[in-house]
Formats: structure tokens, C-alpha cells, sequence
């Protein structure tokens, strides 16, 4: 009987799962690295001898993606990793830099707020502590050939030490108020902004000698993090705000009919009660409004606030942008922000028109675990709930899964698989894959902890009667997070699975962005895998929304006009997307995913392996490789490591993943509500120790190559520990794959 019939008949009878960590479970351990030629695992070579050794990122001939400052395409296998280096000693540091090049990752993200903190400080002032991380980040980063993206500000109170101050000047604002959508129309903070990022940028960096602005090794600058004037946080502006909102509506209404007072007449007469022309303001709806479908005169007064608020957004950024450019002399690419609007498919692709005022447009998005609960924000404690639902199952969940810009490379600068989820391992794996397939540029994993693996995921700080502590929600340095990095970052980053031909390409008039209609495809998780089984492109012939599972099959752009222009739709979608079998093929013919099983395959020359949940003893076929699954759930990956197909390679790394749980971890199924539904899920009882504990992999696979001799079981460093017999039979070669190791090398 599998595990998961286990889990349900226990259920029923009113019995709680065992602790984690029993006979089926082995227990992970990682030595300390002393960085030797002797690791067989080590990829610190696809790094360049430092970050800007060749130059300035730049954008490529199309401006669809990067290259290095001698024309090299380069790829980013990118993580957040920034505040985890703030209150390292300087070796830590150089340590923890070592270890990110080690594992693959080539850029990382400092997301900091170097604005004045906490009561008693002006404005105009500078978080020079936090300047200073910054800058120490940069050169350490740049030491091991990973660039750095710096994102120095962020609206919410928490980076204002939780004030802001009266003394700022910014009216209606003081005390416990994040300052959303401030920034945009308030000149005090675009003055103090101005001067906060001057600062960074323009002096010289001690631990360099160079100030940033020409500082190759800074590949990218944010101008802000996670604000907008299209999301929920509008409602909440103070009155003092709002007046300067509404006076600027004023302003440009003033500027697009003759006479202010002339909009009535195109608005059929729709008033608000906050209108006050003869003031020089004029009255904005709440966001509620914008999400829903209008008609007459309100759908015309709705399109032109739309059309005002993404104009405002758009300058703003553009406004920035140049200010860098010109009055700093910041020679990086510039990302203006990478937020989500109140409403996915009305708002979004106006959200990204708005980031076309400069040079690469993002987003972050996460694959949240449903995880509900008191401070379920930031921990884990006893008594929460959550789902934790398998993509491979439930593919709308994909974080990657998005509509590009055409024209422009596309980054998620923040996104995981978080705990409390339990196969976070399939992660790194299908990133890898989807993002190779649709060109998504950058994908920044959130969050890295420690300087290696986190020892400690646990806030020992607070001890629950039982002796439990809450636990950390937000780490990826565990097994199943950096530990999985190895194959995938070689896979994306030497591009060993082909990005596909574009199988939608949606054209958006403008005027259509002002009327919030509705696009062809969205990113919103629209499709039940369970239910829809139609024709994939039936819904689009009707005039609603293609199926998201569109996006699993190739790149999926978009493109801005000036007039309405028909979208084109790829005919090999009936092909690629079986609803009624439930597979999705990418139109590269290398990855296969059938989402009812949970199973998705990759079958290309230099990588070929499986990830999912597998009937017991299950055969997968692939080009190259039988793999025979006996484990329930598993990820096993095998990558040619000298650039040849996987049949002629003469040194191949197999990686697998599974299940990974704190010892002694305790859950068990639940019902719970989250806001007004009852979902089927999981209550956590323990919150359990370390160390980390993996399921026992039971799995062999047989690779047609000739030239293999040699089996390595490496640790967790990537070092050689013992050989383990690599049986041949005549142009193949079989292995029984360890029940307690991540990576296992083949060699001649």
C-alpha cells in the first residue's frame, strides 16, 4: 500500500501520521567545503574569472534576452541572497559567495532599502550602513563571477525600521504608514529618492575603488520593489495623497479635452461626489471598479483614470530611468519594478506596458503552498494549515508561466516553492526546463539563508510548551532548494533544452489596455486539471480566455499597438494539449507532462530524466535512459557534464531529488478555511529538528553509452566518497541508484 493510501486511511480512523525521520527517511548532512580540485561537482567554471570580466550586461541584437559585454550570450541562474549576507564576517562571506558559484549561480539579488530608518531621521538622509552592505555584497559576489541586481528601496513600513517619521515632511504620513504609491506623484520623496540612490551609486566603492555606476559586476538595478497604482494598496492611501491624485487627474484631463468641465459630456454625465473641477480636482473610483466590466458613461470616465494612472506610471519610470542614465551616468540595465496588479486579467498587461519606459520588465510570483495561520506570513508554527499541491499536478501553479513582452527579456526576481511544502524538489527541475523552453530570462529564487545550507531553519527564540519553535517559511537553503541546483543551473545556463518557437503572440492595442478588456491568454490560474477537458482552443474561438496550459507548450509574448491588430494563435495547440488525457507536450518535442499522473519527462540529447509520482516499480522511457522508479515520488536528472549527448558523454551527472522534512516533522490531513472556502489539506502538529531528512530513493536506471566505467557517490560538497558498481552489458551500462545521495558522477 502506497504512502499516500496510508495517509488517507488514518484519516478516517482519527490517527496522526508517524514522526519524519523513521526507517524510510535518511538524514542529510553537508561537510565543510574546503574548495579543492578533488570535488567532481563543481561549476564554478561556467562563471567568468569575475562578474564583468568582459564588460556591461547588455541586451542581445533582438533585446529579447542578455549578453556580456563582448556579445557572449550569458544566462542567469539567479537567487536572492542578499540579506542573508548581511551579518556575515568578511570569510563567511567569501565562503557563501564560493559555495552560490559552486552550485551554478551566476546572479544575485540584494533587496535592501537604504532610505534613512526609524524615527528621528530626514528625509534627505542615507541608510549609509545599509550602502555599505551593499556594496561589500557587490564585491564579493563579483569575486566568483556573480552579478549582482540591486533593489534599494521598498514602499512597506517593515524597511523603515516600522516608521516613518514626521519629520520626512510627506503629508497625511507618519507613524506605522507603508508609503504605497507615494513615489509616484510626491516630489519630497522622488527629490529624496534621487538623492538615496545618488549616493550608492556615485561613490566610489571601498572594498572596488569603483562606484557602482561603472561597476560591470552590477548587472541590473531596480528602481523600486512591489508598488503600483493598479493594485489593492490604492484604497488605502491617505487623504492627503488622494488630493494629489485627484489634482493630477485634473491636470491631464485639462490637457486631453479643451475645457475640464468638457469631460461630462463624454462621460455621459458620470460625476463623483470627490469631483471638484472648479478646484483642479477631479474625483478617482476604487480599485473594486477597475477589476469589474463597465458600460456607458462609466466605462468611458473609467477608461480615461486607467488611462491617466498607467501614463503617470509609465513617466515615472521613464523619468527615473533617464536620471540614472544621464544625471548618474549608470551604465547597467534597469528594471522599474515587478509587481502584480488587483486584477490579473484586466490589469496585468497594462502593468507591463507601464515597464516598457525602460529596459527589462518583472514580476514576482510565487508557488504558494496554501499555507494559512497566525504570522503564516513569515513562520511556521504548530496548529497551521496548508495544501502544498504538486505542480506537476496542478501546472497553473507554474511560477513561470507568463505572457512576455515582445522586445524585451523577462525576469522573476522573486519566486520558490515554499514550506510548508513537501515536494519542493520538483522545482528546480521544471524551472529549468520551462524557463529553457519559453526564454524567461532570470528566475531569482527566495530566499538564500546561510552561507551554505541553513543549519538552523528554526527561531529558537520562542519555544512552544512542547518544546517545538516556529519555523523559518521562507529559506531554499535546504536539499530540497540550492541542493538541487547543480543539474538545473548546468541544463538552463548551457542551454541543453531548446527554446521553442512562439505559439502565441497577443497583440494589445492600447486602447484596449484603457478599456481593460479582457486578453486572449492570461496568467491567472484560471484551469482546473480535474474538470477541463475541452478543446484547448475552444474557449479562445469564444471569445474568452486560451487555456493557461498554452504556456507550457512554448513562449507566449505579447506585443503593444497602436491600432487593433488579430493575435496570432499556433494551429499545433490541438496537438500539443490533450485535456482529456491530461498531457501537455512543448512544441521542442523534450518535455512531456502529464498532469493527472503528476509526471513530467525531459528528453533532449545532453539531458534526459523524470520527476513525479510513479506506480509501483514504473519504467520511464527516454532516448538514452530507462529509468525504473520503485519510490513513490522522485526527481532523477542525468546532464552530460563535457558538452556531448548524453550516449557519447564521458562524464554525465546524476542528480536525484524526493521528499525532504525537518526530523521528526508531524502533520496530518485536515479541513480548514482559507478567507471564505473549506480546503482539503494538511495541519501541522510538529514542527520537528534537524536535521534535514529525505525519503529513500529506490530507483536504477541503464543509459545506452559505451564509453562509462565508473560510478562516484559524491557527498553533499560534491566530493567522491565510494564507488558503487557500474554494471555493462555491451553498449549499455546499469546502475541501482543509492538510497541516501543527491549526485552521483559517471565517468570513463
Amino acid at each position: 500500500m502506497k504512502i499516500l493510501n496510508i495517509t488517507i486511511f488514518f484519516s478516517f480512523i482519527g490517527f496522526s501520521l508517524p514522526l519524519w525521520g523513521q526507517s524510510d527517511t535518511w538524514a542529510f548532512q553537508y561537510p565543510v567545503d574546503p574548495f579543492t580540485t578533488e570535488a567532481k561537482l563543481d561549476l564554478r567554471y561556467l562563471n567568468e574569472s569575475f562578474a564583468g570580466e568582459h564588460g556591461f550586461i547588455r541586451l542581445s541584437e533582438d533585446g529579447e534576452s542578455f549578453v556580456r559585454g563582448d556579445g557572449q550570450s550569458i544566462r542567469f541562474w539567479a537567487v536572492n541572497n542578499g540579506n542573508a549576507t548581511e551579518n556575515m564576517t568578511d570569510e563567511e562571506l567569501a565562503y557563501h559567495a564560493r559555495f552560490m558559484a559552486k552550485i551554478g549561480v551566476n546572479m544575485g539579488r540584494f533587496h535592501g532599502s537604504i532610505n534613512p530608518p526609524g524615527k528621528g531621521t530626514q528625509i534627505h538622509e542615507i541608510d549609509t550602513a545599509e550602502v555599505e552592505k551593499i556594496w561589500r555584497y557587490v564585491a564579493a559576489m563579483k569575486k566568483e563571477g556573480i552579478y549582482s541586481t540591486i533593489s534599494p528601496f521598498w514602499p512597506h513600513n517593515g524597511h523603515m525600521g516600522g516608521w516613518v517619521p514626521e519629520e520626512w515632511g510627506i503629508e497625511g504620513y507618519s507613524g506605522k504608514d507603508p508609503l504605497w504609491a507615494v513615489l509616484y506623484v510626491d516630489e519630497k520623496l522622488q527629490n529624496a529618492y534621487k538623492n538615496w540612490v545618488r549616493y550608492l551609486y556615485t561613490t566610489p566603492n571601498p572594498y572596488t575603488k569603483v562606484a557602482l555606476k561603472d561597476e560591470p559586476a552590477v548587472g541590473l538595478i531596480q528602481i523600486q520593489n512591489e508598488d503600483g497604482v493598479f493594485f489593492w494598496t490604492m484604497n488605502a492611501i491617505k487623504p492627503e495623497l488622494t488630493a494629489k491624485y485627484e489634482a493630477k487627474f485634473a491636470e491631464w484631463l485639462d490637457k486631453k479635452y479643451d475645457k475640464i468641465t468638457d469631460v461630462y459630456a463624454h462621460w455621459e454625465q458620470v460625476k463623483l461626489e470627490q469631483d471638484q473641477p472648479q478646484n483642479g480636482r477631479m474625483g478617482l473610483y476604487g480599485m473594486y471598479d477597475l477589476t469589474q466590466s463597465q458600460t456607458g458613461g462609466k466605462a468611458k470616465r473609467i477608461a480615461d483614470q486607467t488611462q491617466f494612472l498607467a501614463q503617470l506610471q509609465y513617466n515615472f519610470y521613464k523619468e527615473i530611468g533617464r536620471f540614472y542614465r544621464e544625471d548618474l551616468g549608470c551604465k547597467q540595465l534597469i528594471n522599474p519594478n515587478n509587481w502584480i496588479t488587483a486584477d490579473i486579467v484586466r490589469l496585468n498587461d497594462l502593468e507591463r506596458w507601464t515597464y516598457t519606459s525602460t529596459d527589462v520588465p518583472a514580476v514576482n510570483r510565487y508557488n504558494d503552498p496554501g499555507h494559512v495561520g497566525e504570522n503564516s506570513g513569515w513562520r511556521i508554527e504548530p496548529g497551521h494549515h496548508y495544501t502544498g499541491l504538486s505542480v506537476l499536478k496542478y501546472p497553473q501553479k507554474l511560477p513561470i508561466n507568463i505572457k512576455q513582452t515582445a522586445g524585451s527579456p523577462m525576469l522573476v526576481t522573486e519566486s520558490g516553492w515554499n514550506l510548508p511544502h513537501v515536494f519542493q524538489a520538483e522545482g528546480p527541475f521544471m524551472i529549468a526546463a520551462y524557463q529553457s523552453l519559453t526564454g524567461v530570462d532570470a528566475y531569482y529564487w527566495f530566499a538564500v539563508t546561510s552561507k551554505a545550507y541553513m543549519e538552523d531553519p528554526y527561531f529558537s527564540w520562542h519555544t512552544y510548551e512542547d518544546g517545538q519553535h516556529p519555523m523559518n517559511r521562507w529559506t531554499c537553503s535546504a536539499p530540497w532548494g540550492v541542493g538541487m541546483f547543480p543539474a538545473n543551473a548546468l541544463i538552463f545556463r548551457k542551454e541543453l533544452i531548446q527554446e521553442g518557437k512562439t505559439v502565441l503572440m497577443e497583440k494589445r492595442s492600447l486602447d484596449s489596455l484603457w478599456a481593460r478588456s479582457k486578453p486572449v491568454i492570461s496568467e491567472q490560474a484560471s484551469f482546473d486539471p480535474n474538470r477541463d477537458t475541452g478543446n484547448p482552443l475552444q474557449q479562445a474561438k469564444e471569445g474568452d480566455l486560451i487555456t493557461p496550459l498554452t504556456f507550457l507548450t512554448g513562449p507566449v509574448k505579447m506585443e503593444f499597438t497602436q491600432q487593433d491588430e488579430p493575435s496570432y494563435i499556433s494551429p499545433e495547440l490541438e496537438k500539443l494539449i490533450n485535456t482529456r488525457k491530461g498531457t501537455v507536450l512543448s512544441n521542442t518535442g523534450e518535455i512531456n507532462l502529464n498532469y493527472r499522473q503528476g509526471v513530467m519527462k525531459v528528453n533532449a540529447p545532453k539531458t534526459q530524466g523524470v520527476s513525479g509520482f510513479f506506480a509501483e516499480g514504473e519504467t520511464v522511457n527516454l532516448s538514452d535512459v530507462k529509468i525504473m522508479v520503485e519510490s513513490e515520488y522522485a526527481i532523477i536528472q542525468l546532464v552530460s557534464m563535457d558538452n556531448h549527448s548524453l550516449n557519447e558523454s564521458g562524464s554525465v551527472l546524476v542528480q536525484t531529488g524526493t521528499e525532504w522534512r525537518p526530523k521528526n516533522w508531524q502533520d496530518e490531513p485536515a479541513t480548514f478555511k482559507s478567507r471564505r472556502d473549506s480546503i482539503d489539506g494538511f495541519k501541522i502538529i510538529n514542527t520537528g529538528e534537524m536535521p534535514w531528512m529525505g525519503k529513500k530513493l529506490n530507483a536504477s536506471i541503464e543509459l545506452r553509452n559505451s564509453k562509462l566505467k565508473k560510478a562516484w557517490v559524491l557527498d553533499a560538497a560534491g566530493y567522491p566518497v565510494r564507488e558503487i558498481p557500474l554494471i555493462r552489458k555491451g553498449k549499455k551500462c546499469s546502475l541501482q541508484l543509492p538510497e541516501d545521495a543527491m549526485y552521483i558522477v559517471l565517468e570513463e
